[in-house]
Parts: structure tokens; C-alpha cells; sequence
């Protein structure tokens, strides 16, 4: 008994590999699922990649698109040196604690027990 090769639309290709992409399933689920070879997935995520599925997309909309792009790289700039400098502020109050939780030493206790005045 011959088997029919089987043909996909774009539409179900690219459906597929942004569902991997996105993390809501994974390729060897959808493999199975669908009976596709994890190879022949692997050449759509490819395929994805260069833009073949986005071909009908005029390119008013692939303008829309790449400032759309522009902008999220830019706040993801943005939102990167913004968590670096977070980390640096957490960092230095951390040793500013340290310092100021220093056990006492026969050097402060002269200072110490004068009590308060």
C-alpha cells in the first residue's frame, strides 16, 4: 500500500513553528501529534527564520513591522541598563549593610560603653 505524500500550507507551517517559538508546545510534541518528521520541522523553523512564510505580506505592513521591532529592541535596551544599574544600587547597599553590622572589637568597645549621650 503506497502512502500519499502529504503537503502543508504556509499558513500550517508557520502556525506550527511559532507555537515551538512562542513555548506553547514543544517540537517533538507537535511531531508526534501531527506525524511530521522533527527534521522537516526543523527546515520550516529555517524557512521561518529567512521570512518564506511572510511573502503575502505587502510591504507597508513589513515597514509597520520592522519599527515595531525597532521600538521593542530599544525598550528592551532600555529596560537592560535600567536592571543592571538596579543590581548595582542592590549590590552596594548590601556591602553598606555589612559594614554598618560589624561585630564589636576591643577597639569600638572603649567607644561603646560610654552609653548614650
Amino acid at each position: 500500500m503506497k502512502r500519499e505524500r502529504r503537503s502543508f500550507s504556509n499558513d500550517f507551517k508557520k502556525q506550527i513553528v511559532e507555537s515551538i517559538v512562542a513555548g506553547t508546545a514543544t517540537q517533538a510534541e507537535l511531531a508526534r501529534e501531527y506525524r511530521i518528521s522533527p527534521v522537516l520541522i526543523n527546515k520550516w523553523k529555517k524557512d521561518y527564520k529567512t521570512g518564506k512564510f511572510f511573502e503575502n505580506v505587502d510591504s507597508h505592513d513589513m515597514a509597520k513591522l520592522e519599527l515595531r521591532v525597532r521600538e521593542l529592541e530599544r525598550l528592551l535596551g532600555k529596560i537592560t541598563l535600567e536592571n543592571e544599574m538596579l543590581k548595582k544600587i542592590r549590590d552596594l547597599d548590601t556591602m553598606k549593610k555589612k559594614d554598618n553590622s560589624s561585630i564589636v572589637t576591643s577597639r569600638d568597645w572603649d567607644r561603646l560603653k560610654g552609653g548614650a549621650r
